[in-house]
């Protein structure tokens, strides 16, 4: 007898199981979940600060640089005359951006490193 009932439950589990998978309600709430979801992610603003915070900073630190550099390309020609003023503005642009794309890395790379100690 200890071994038939232990059968029946089991079945009984089986049956359950089965009987779940085939909820049609199932199929329902994981839909109302996703378009819940979807419209929550929909009411949220867009902010400028908030794309920019999401830029790695490796790419913030090139623009960065790239807009010292114009200004560099911009000044430089000003201030020196001849052709020396207008060749150190044109490598003005390229090394601002590369010295911030480095200093970028750096950032990012010191985030990393403090994600990574507990």
């Amino acid at each position: 007898m200890p071994g038939d009932s232990r059968e029946v439950d089991r079945l009984k589990r089986i049956r359950d199981k089965q009987l779940r998978a085939r909820d049609p309600l199932t199929k329902q709430r994981k839909l109302d979940h996703t378009i819940a979801t979807k419209q929550r992610r929909a009411r949220t603003t867009f902010s400028f600060g908030k794309m920019w915070q999401e830029i790695p900073h490796k790419w913030r630190g090139l623009f960065i640089g790239g807009l010292i550099g114009v200004g560099g390309l911009l000044i430089v020609p000003e201030v020196i005359p001849e052709s020396w003023g207008m060749c150190l503005g044109l490598a003005a642009l390229p090394f601002g951006a590369l010295l911030g794309f480095v200093i970028g890395r750096y950032e990012d790379a010191k985030q990393d490193v403090s994600d990574l100690i507990p």
